[in-house]
């Protein structure tokens, strides 16, 4: 009798016909925005979720004005051949108009930011261009180098405006010429961490998990019950958000891996089907600070939550 085959054993199986790679649509930013307002109605962080979707409005403004080129094919090959990123964002230079993008940014949201963030943004001209290419690759490096005030307040609207130049970058390409078939704790596409995981529905594979990339919204398949950052598939468990009224968001968990105690959340589409896994992560911070108090550090990155 033929086995009958699980959504993640299909996917992986595909993998060696076609890419179990996602690459961003074009209209991301505009979609994430959309959620972030309907998930702000009533919710105690609302005015926050509010303002995201208004950056998230200017990301696709600048996105859509955006025409990143097409890596050559030598590179892409070598990245193939060797499971590297063909946009790394550890290493490789920062695109030349990544500063433009984040006045444009700026310039958009400042008469909606927050105290601290227009401060910030009123004091953006007075720092040089070469302190600001360094504050963005400590963020792109996860190092620890933001030092005052006025940088940790920029440091969202930075970390949005490579959101916007790894995503164009991203959509550049075609899905082959990313790496596939390695369930890596990091995006094959840009070498950047997740925010988290999604399970989608339709023709990305009903019930098919993938994590999300923070940075260039490449998508890349992953088996579920396993942990993303260590690949640990034992004692995995999963912690939801409950109040009076129940679950108040059913669709996001937190999955705790007792190896690398830490917890990165999946987000399930058939759950609901209009979650994003960047929008849901900054609504439900509440189920991270219940997940820190029972000892696992979030694995996720948001690059709207600056966190070295």
């Amino acid at each position: 009798m033929q086995k009958l085959l699980s959504p993640e054993e299909i996917a992986t199986q595909a993998g060696s016909e076609g890419s179990t790679n996602r690459l961003p649509a074009p209209h991301l930013f505009a979609e994430r925005a959309a959620r972030l307002r309907t998930l702000a109605d009533g919710h105690a962080m609302g005015d926050f979720l509010r303002f995201a979707a208004r950056l998230a409005d200017a990301q696709q403004s600048r996105l859509d004005k955006l025409t990143a080129p097409r890596p050559d094919s030598a590179h892409l090959e070598r990245c193939r051949q060797h499971g590297m990123p063909p946009l790394d964002a550890q290493g490789a230079e920062l695109p030349a108009d990544w500063q433009d993008s984040l006045k444009a940014l700026a310039a958009d949201v400042a008469a909606h930011a927050p105290a601290g963030l227009q401060n910030a943004i009123a004091g953006l001209a007075d720092i040089p261009a070469e302190r600001l290419d360094a504050l963005a690759r400590a963020i792109l490096r996860c190092e620890e180098t933001l030092s005052n005030p006025l940088e940790l307040a920029l440091a969202p609207l930075i970390g949005a405006a490579l959101q916007v130049q790894w995503t164009a970058r991203a959509q550049a390409l075609q899905v082959g010429d990313i790496p596939s078939g390695f369930e890596d704790s990091l995006c094959p596409a840009c070498g950047s961490h997740p925010v988290a995981s999604i399970v989608r529905i339709g023709d990305a594979g009903h019930g098919v998990r993938y994590a999300a990339c923070s940075l260039c919204a490449c998508e890349w398949h992953v088996t579920r019950i396993k942990c993303v950052p260590c690949h640990n598939t034992r004692d995995i468990a999963y912690q939801g958000l409950e109040n009076e009224q129940g679950n108040p968001h059913p669709a996001v968990k937190a999955e705790t891996c007792p190896e690398c105690h830490s917890s990165l959340k999946i987000v399930s589409m058939e759950k609901d089907p209009f979650a994003d896994a960047f929008a849901d992560d900054l609504a439900t911070l509440a189920l991270d600070m219940l997940v820190d108090e029972t000892g696992f550090h979030r694995a996720g990155r948001n690059l709207f939550l600056f966190t070295p």
